[in-house]
């Protein structure tokens, strides 16, 4: 956590009781709604379903505005259902957590370590989490809350403590970190700069020197070329804006000094940096594969008192120097610093960011007077809940940040949100009222691509020390035993429901009809368009949100060894002898999850996974067929979503009126069910039993079935002219 300062589309518009805190916005000429002492609040009843302004990328202007509506909406009778089942996010959603080296590796010497003496806490970070030597076990915590992503950073001082000298060891660690998590079908996002650096290049004076950004571009090329054949989404610098405030306007993070004019140096030193690093590593090899963005903290501002013009216009101040300043610099290339006059044009600052990370926390209440240190309270609306941290919980301004964001027409991923909260009474309802605000954006139109929860586990929480927990695993900071909450079980749960069950491929056919090419080489692994026809399988269950498959490889495992595939997690069973397809998944049936979608290794049928598996789950059943009625032959009956009898042997074709298309759901109970010992055929035994239960899927989608030259010809010909 870094913030300092202190049934998609229709089905997830639901009608809320939301409070509106309305303002004018014109400072000039500004008019108090209502007079007096208090807010002006106006109470209704509101379908959140209006749309905002398409952005307009040459619209800078709009950074600069004034003009907004600090929304409050009630949330005690929130409907969260969407969460639950599936639908309010899309299948390629990005889910994740976060983490930052220094907060969780334990045992790093850099500036922070330095200043820790002389912090709030006065606490060493020392071990922290000790996720140096428990990193095999921490990614394993995070494939167990079931993301697809993970964020995390470099340290610097870990990778070159010495100017010039590269410790390989370090590289090894990081290298290695990337290949566990891509093992267990984990994306990496790498930082590169959050908030620590080598003491050294601190000693050199930092990023309050210009000259001294080109260490920096070093060591962000030394990562790039170590890891960008495998981490394809990179951050440049973490939340520019605290660094720069809290290191050098409220002193309370290292160099721990009160200058405005250092910060103008650092601020403008910071932007400098990112462009630099963002142009180099776009012109290095993978460059174009990488996408490379800058993580902006979006910390809302609103005035105490909506009627009084001082608080509006210390409210514009600090939104203006907080936020707005960076975002058009981000868009014009033109920087003016906080506090800065003057802007300055910043060569390849515009258009730097390939995406823009938005960490989210909370908004402040702004007054001529409000207090510059931590330790006293900020203020808060009466029916605002305080986070341990003492600022408000405020879901609602997660929208107005994406708003905020929105006109520099990037991609928009949420690369940190969560909550200071001891006790996990409160960060259930945080994850889920967040994630809420998220679907609502994304069913209005907003390109938010993924949502990366702060943290992963309880951590050292910079000037706070080891007094804020922010983890979905608390951690016991003397034994570094990590259990999980109920909130990372409340997360969990939600990823799961929007995640794709196991993909089960049976992989090891021979094939008769193929002639000598499949005698001792699976079908599956015959080349079509330059990849195996089991990757152009992988490829698709990919792109529908598959990230765990098991491969089921007959008894020629051997010739399955070392394959990998990106953005998946790939098991490989053999088998000792040909034991057909019910053998074969009987064999396989102790790495089998309760609920897979099974494909066969030598068809590519790319259907849309997520409506099969949505009618699946509501219709309660033990098996869902897809079944196709444009094929050119029959094989089944079916009488609606049910199947009424099975058979690829009759000759009597009279009564069957659909395909058994290849790609099916099935629950493991059903396995455990119909399943026996030796040699069997699974179509052939478990369909007929299931006549009456099954449910059918129908989808017309062309299959190819690669058993004969013409389909291998007729899909080549397909692949060449077609992008999975």
């Amino acid at each position: 956590m870094n913030n300092r300062f202190t049934q998609r589309g229709e089905a997830s518009r639901q009608e809320h009781h939301i409070v509106r805190i309305w303002c004018s916005g014109n400072i000039g000429g500004f008019q108090p709604l209502v007079a007096g002492s208090t807010p002006a609040i106006r109470t209704s009843y509101h379908v959140h379903s209006e749309r905002m302004p398409e952005p307009n990328p040459h619209d800078t202007a709009s950074f600069g505005k004034v003009v907004w509506t600090e929304e409050h909406r009630d949330w005690e009778n929130a409907d969260f259902t969407s969460l639950k089942d599936g639908t309010a996010f899309p299948k390629e959603f990005m889910w994740g957590v976060a983490t930052a080296s220094h907060q969780i590796e334990g045992g790093n010497t850099n500036n922070w370590s330095a200043f820790e003496p002389r912090s709030k806490s006065q606490q060493l970070s020392g071990e922290a989490c000790d996720h140096w030597n428990r990193r095999t076990q921490d990614v394993g915590l995070i494939k167990d809350l079931g993301v697809s992503h993970y964020r995390f950073s470099i340290e610097w001082s870990r990778v070159e403590p010495q100017q010039g000298e590269w410790n390989q060891d370090a590289l090894q660690w990081y290298s290695d970190l990337v290949d566990d998590l891509l093992a267990r079908g984990i994306q990496p996002m790498a930082t590169l700069h959050h908030f620590t650096q080598p003491l050294w290049w601190d000693e050199m004076g930092g990023f309050e020197r210009e000259e001294n950004i080109t260490h920096w571009v070093q060591f962000s090329i030394k990562m790039f070329e170590l890891l960008s054949d495998r981490v394809e989404w990179w951050c440049t610098i973490n939340e520019p804006a605290v660094y720069a405030s809290m290191g050098y306007v409220l002193g309370e993070f290292p160099p721990g000094v009160r200058s405005f004019k250092k910060t103008r140096l650092v601020s403008m030193n910071l932007m400098r940096a990112h462009a630099r690093c963002y142009r180099t590593l776009k012109a290095m090899e993978n460059g174009n594969r990488c996408q490379i963005g800058l993580v902006k903290n979006i910390n809302l501002f609103d005035p105490y008192r909506r009627w009084n013009p001082l608080h509006w216009m210390q409210t514009k101040l600090l939104d203006g120097m907080f936020n707005r300043c960076w975002l058009k610099g981000l868009a014009t290339g033109r920087f003016k610093p906080p506090s800065g006059l003057f802007s300055k044009r910043i060569d390849g600052l515009k258009g730097s960011s390939d995406f823009i990370g938005v960490n989210y926390y909370t908004h402040l209440l702004t007054t001529p007077f409000m207090p510059t240190k931590v330790e006293i309270d900020p203020l808060i609306r009466p029916w605002e809940q305080r986070t341990d941290f003492r600022y408000p919980m405020y879901a609602v301004g997660l929208r107005r940040a994406f708003d905020m964001v929105r006109n520099l027409n990037l991609p928009i991923i949420v690369t940190e949100n969560g909550v200071a909260d001891d006790d996990d009474d409160m960060r259930p309802e945080h994850i889920r009222r967040h994630l809420q605000i998220t679907a609502e954006a994304i069913a209005d139109g907003l390109d938010v691509r993924g949502f990366y929860h702060w943290s992963l586990m309880d951590n050292f929480e910079w000037a706070e020390g080891y007094d804020q927990r922010f983890g979905l695993y608390h951690v016991d900071f003397t034994t570094k035993e990590r259990t999980l909450k109920d909130s990372g079980k409340e997360y969990a749960a939600i990823v799961k429901a929007h995640s794709m069950p196991q993909l089960v491929v049976m992989a090891g056919g021979l094939g008769t009809r193929l002639g000598s090419i499949t005698e001792k080489h699976p079908k599956s692994l015959i080349e079509v368009n330059g990849n195996p026809i089991l990757r152009h399988i992988l490829d698709w269950a990919r792109s529908q949100g598959c990230m765990h498959a098991l491969v089921l490889t007959g008894h020629h495992g051997e010739q399955f060894e070392g394959m990998t595939h990106p953005g998946m997690c790939l098991t490989f069973h053999r088998e000792d002898e040909p034991l057909g397809t019910g053998g074969a998944l009987w064999n396989a049936r102790e790495l089998l999850e309760e609920r897979f979608i099974l494909v066969w290794g030598d068809d590519l049928h790319p259907i849309d996974f997520q409506p099969l598996v949505m009618q699946h789950i509501s219709e309660n059943a033990p098996l869902t067929m897809t079944v196709t009625e444009s094929h050119s032959s029959s094989n089944l009956e079916h009488d609606g979503n049910v199947l009424l009898a099975y058979d690829k042997r009759t000759k009597d074709t009279s009564k069957l009126n659909g395909y058994e298309a290849g790609t099916s759901v099935i629950e493991k109970s059903t396995l455990l069910k119909h399943g026996k010992d030796g040699k069997w055929s699974w179509e052939e035994t478990a369909y007929p039993a299931l006549a009456g239960q099954a449910a059918v899927h129908i989808d017309n989608t062309k299959f190819w079935d690669m058993g004969t030259p013409e389909g291998l010809a007729s899909l080549e010909e397909f692949l060449n002219e077609t992008t999975l």
